[in-house]
């Protein structure tokens, strides 16, 4: 089942978007077409994500996502105790 979520991507400013999460990962996608093609359509494999922590920035809660290529993303979450459950679920740390 799909679920959607309200997120910015925090990449040389910060991107609003959303987010979908399936079985497989999630992908953030955005229609800011000043941004590369790779962060307008982000798909994160679960399998690929090594780790995930969040924090509360300035009232705002950041997700920090580091993949197994070593990339890190850090998206703000308008959902975030949905979110974590998301990712506890279906990421093995």
């Amino acid at each position: 089942m799909k679920q959607y979520f309200i997120a910015s991507i925090c990449r040389e400013g910060i991107i609003g978007g959303g987010i979908t999460a399936d079985d497989e990962g999630i992908t953030y996608k955005t229609g800011k077409i000043t941004v590369s093609s790779k962060i307008r359509n982000l798909e994160l494999k679960y399998r690929n994500i090594q780790e995930f922590s969040s924090k509360w920035v300035f009232c705002f809660p950041v997700f920090s996502i580091v993949m197994d290529d070593g990339e890190i993303y850090k998206f703000i979450i308008f959902s975030p105790k949905r979110f974590t459950s998301l990712l506890q679920e279906k990421v093995k740390q």
